[in-house]
């Protein structure tokens, strides 16, 4: 075996080239023309020790705040969540032909069906016409006024209440309602934890003091018209948007014995049916915020509803044509889905898309059969609320609760540092080098 002497000989080269350069005089400024230059660190420099210590006065008050409220509350609100869920853009796996092409999905609707009134979802490839389903409609408004709010605690554990052995179980799977609903839901750790991101926002960003954002907790609503009579009704009600009040819609002689609500928010029904029962899972007690790949494995209590992706999901078509980013979409789709489906199998006893009408967005939904003739409609006017507990429920006009979500901001703010909202971002300080 010969050694390489290339190494070497590159290592001498080098060698020389330094020695060259270090016996080369140094241009300086003057050799030029060019008029020496001050430096920015002759500068008087901004003392900004006052400020950054109330910064960090106000951060430490916000994390005993929200740690006090965290314990006070049981079980825990681990996360908030801020407006509607986002679409991640995942990074290619490295299992994905790397010769595809990668270009954005066309339309909103590539990952399901996006179904805005008068649609109505059911289990046919088509969606339905709502004359077709109800009659006398009345659709909530953002200023329709309910019933009494009726408060519910979350299960601690991840378990449900199993079917009884004549129970039917029926599933709608959402990311999000498409109908208003006049009521609001914001727990303490959301607020904290908003808090904490404007003072960020104005003290280390320099955004205007105003410019702060807001957790709203607003709900969006979806219609479940119901007609299937064959047995009595275990509905599994799931979404991953936030926010979903669920209004029920019952044919004659349909029987509802129990309603199990999954969700990444506080979720709620209204119109329940006398003697059903209702029990809740919030998906961040038991679940991480989603990242791409986060809930590829099958564990104890994934309980986010992924949906399962269908041959008539436009992403589906093109990630078999190549497309990569789409590809990822449908592999985090497909492993979310059989990891919730394990956990729901073991929890429930049936297969997760036994009965399952799942569009990705959708105003109303039916379970079961098209009717002979359309059911009224059942206004969610002056009818009671059952909803998941949490530290703040607003319900009334929207002018009202817009009102009282903004004084629970400014209530927040004042405990924290008091009413002189400036001190967050004082004038620089300046001192003077000798």
């Amino acid at each position: 075996m010969t050694r390489d002497s290339r190494p070497n000989d590159f290592s001498e080269r080098l060698q020389r080239i330094e020695d060259a350069r270090q016996s080369r005089p140094a241009v300086t400024a003057d050799d030029l023309g060019i008029a020496p230059q001050p430096s920015p660190y002759d500068r008087p420099q901004e003392d900004h020790t006052i400020r950054n210590g109330l910064i960090w006065m106000v951060i430490a008050v916000m994390v005993a705040f929200g740690g006090y409220h965290a314990v006070m509350a049981l079980p825990d609100d681990l996360k908030a969540f801020v407006g509607q869920p986002v679409e991640e853009t995942e990074i290619a796996s490295t299992d994905a032909p790397e010769a595809a092409p990668v270009t954005e999905p066309e339309d909103a609707s590539h990952l399901g069906d996006i179904l805005p009134s008068p649609n109505v979802a059911s289990l046919e490839t088509d969606p339905l016409a709502l004359v077709d389903i109800t009659f006398n409609v009345a659709l909530p408004t953002a200023d329709t006024v309910l019933g009494d709010i009726i408060p519910f605690d979350r299960n601690i554990s991840c378990r449900l209440r199993r079917p009884m052995g004549d129970e039917r179980v029926v599933n709608v799977r959402i990311e999000d309602g498409l109908l208003p609903a006049p009521l609001q839901a914001i727990s303490h750790a959301q607020l904290a934890d908003q808090l904490l991101q404007n003072v960020r926002a104005v003290t280390q960003d320099r955004r205007p003091a105003d410019s702060d954002g807001r957790v709203t907790g607003a709900f969006d609503s979806v219609d479940v018209f119901v007609t299937d009579t064959s047995a009595p009704l275990y509905m599994v009600l799931q979404d991953m948007g936030g926010n979903t009040l669920w209004n029920l819609h019952l044919a004659p002689e349909v029987r509802v014995a129990h309603v199990a609500l999954i969700s990444e928010g506080f979720p709620a029904v209204v119109n329940l049916p006398d003697g059903a029962t209702v029990e809740g899972l919030h998906v961040g007690d038991f679940v991480e915020p989603h990242r791409f790949g986060a809930d590829d494995s099958v564990r104890d209590c994934m309980i986010r509803p992924w949906r399962k992706p269908t041959a008539d999901w436009t992403a589906q078509q093109k990630a078999a044509e190549g497309n990569v980013l789409l590809q990822n979409q449908i592999t985090s789709y497909t492993k979310g889905h059989a990891a919730f489906n394990a956990w729901y199998t073991q929890a429930l006893g049936v297969d997760a898309s036994a009965y399952v009408v799942a569009p990705r967005r959708a105003a109303h939904a039916l379970i079961g059969l098209v009717p002979g003739a359309p059911i009224p409609y059942q206004s969610m006017a002056g009818r009671d609320v059952h909803i998941m507990r949490t530290d703040t429920i607003i319900a009334g006009d929207s002018a009202a609760r817009a009102a009282q979500i903004e004084a629970l901001h400014q209530d927040m703010l004042r405990s924290a540092i008091g009413d002189e909202f400036a001190a967050l971002d004082p004038p620089a300080m300046e001192r003077s080098v000798p």
